[in-house]
């Protein structure tokens, strides 16, 4: 009587074989008459054939999970895309710095759909006193997290900072994210919180905080006055 092992080797060969020889089983009337398959869940015996429908339908449904998945990730990316343009025209538009940092935060909570937000600086801004100015370590620690000054997903705040930079609210959030604002005359940051831990785990939309600290940061240096 052959070892477990041997049994082992023995079927893997059987299964090499069919998987090279798919047409096979299909001439062996003897061996398919004494083939049965279970039905998971039901106990009876069903036919080699009921069985592989069963799989290619299992296959199909797989197949149409992952098509619809790809499809509602292009739509999203699309709509992303219309709100950056959107958001490229209305900063051509805009007269001075205070309509400016206006249409930039209206966008994000409506276009893009930022749960909470906070601006920081290093400095005093004066034509933007929205602009929270943080402690030197504070300020520079955020944006160690950005290499080259490229936005960054995935940050770690302190309880501290957390409350400084959304009040009571920072204890609800999860995941926070960095838009770097730093060009001629700014130098300066959106901090984006989300109670997803998701929303902005490392990498995450990454390249599209990107292509928006660009825009502002432009849009920004045109309309303030050198330092």
């Amino acid at each position: 009587m052959a070892s477990v092992p041997e049994q082992d080797d023995l079927a893997q060969q059987v299964h090499q074989y069919l998987r090279e020889h798919p047409q096979y089983l299909w001439d062996q009337e003897d061996l398919l008459l004494s083939l049965t398959l279970p039905h998971v869940g039901r106990g009876s015996a069903s036919s080699l054939l009921e069985r592989q429908a069963q799989i290619l339908r299992e296959e199909n449904q797989r197949l149409q999970q992952r098509i619809s998945a790809l499809l509602g990730a292009a739509q999203q990316n699309a709509a992303l895309g219309l709100h950056l343009s959107d958001l490229a025209t209305e900063l051509l538009n805009t007269p001075d710095c205070p309509a400016t940092l206006h249409t930039v935060l209206t966008r994000l909570r409506e276009g893009f759909q930022v749960e909470a937000l906070a601006l920081i600086a290093r400095a005093p801004v004066a034509e933007l006193p929205e602009f929270a100015v943080l402690e030197a370590t504070d300020f520079l620690a955020l944006l160690d997290d950005a290499p080259s000054l490229r936005a960054a997903t995935g940050l770690s705040l302190s309880p501290a900072l957390r409350s400084t930079l959304f009040a009571a609210d920072g204890a609800a959030l999860e995941s926070f994210a960095l838009i770097p604002l730093v060009g001629q005359h700014l130098q300066a940051g959106i901090v984006l919180g989300s109670q997803s831990p998701e929303r902005y785990a490392e990498d995450a939309g990454a390249d599209l905080l990107n292509q928006i600290a660009r825009l502002v940061t432009a849009a920004l240096d045109r309309c303030l006055t050198p330092c």
